[in-house]
C-alpha cells in the first residue's frame, strides 16, 4: 500500500467515526426531547430557573396569584408570614426574555421579580422524580411546594 493509498484510508476512517459521533449525539438528543415530554428548565445561564410544562390541552381551573420570587433557585410565589415560597411550573409558551434581572413572559405579558402573577392550575404534591424538571432544578426548587399553572 503507497503512502497516499494509506492516508486516504486513514482520512476515510476519521470521517467514518466522525459520522458515527454525529448519529450517535442525534439519537442522544432525540431521546432526551422525546423522553422530557415537552417540559424544559430556561434561563440555565441565570440564577433563577424557569419551569416550563409541557403542551397540554388539558388543565387545573383554580386560580393561583401570587408575587415572582426566587424559591430555592427556581421562578415562584414568595411565601407569606414566613411562609416558604411556591415553585411554579409555568405554562408551556413561557419564555426569558431577559436573564438579569429576570424578565419573563408568561401568557403574552411582561413580568419581573416582584411583579404579582395570576395563573390558572393547581397544587401538585412536588415535580415527578422521573421528569426533565426534577432532574435539573436544584433540591431547594424539588423540595419546595409545587403549582402547575395550565
Amino acid at each position: 500500500m503507497s503512502t497516499t493509498d494509506a492516508n486516504l484510508s486513514s482520512r476515510r476512517r476519521k470521517i467514518a467515526g466522525a459520522a458515527l459521533v454525529a448519529v450517535l449525539a442525534a439519537v442522544l438528543i432525540a431521546v432526551v426531547v422525546v423522553r422530557g415530554g415537552g417540559e424544559k428548565v430556561i434561563n440555565a445561564g441565570g440564577d433563577t430557573l424557569v419551569l416550563v410544562g409541557k403542551k397540554t390541552d388539558v388543565g387545573r381551573t383554580a386560580l393561583g396569584r401570587g408575587t415572582l420570587a426566587d424559591v430555592g433557585g427556581c421562578l415562584g410565589w414568595a411565601g407569606e408570614n414566613g411562609e416558604p415560597g411556591t415553585v411554579v411550573v409555568w405554562p408551556h409558551g413561557t419564555n426569558v426574555e431577559t436573564p438579569d434581572p429576570l424578565r419573563v413572559k408568561i401568557k403574552g405579558t411582561f413580568y419581573e421579580l416582584g411583579d404579582t402573577v395570576e395563573v390558572g392550575g393547581g397544587f401538585a404534591d412536588g415535580l415527578d422524580p422521573s421528569s426533565t424538571l426534577y432532574q435539573q432544578a436544584p433540591q431547594k426548587c424539588r423540595d419546595a411546594k409545587v403549582w402547575f399553572a395550565s
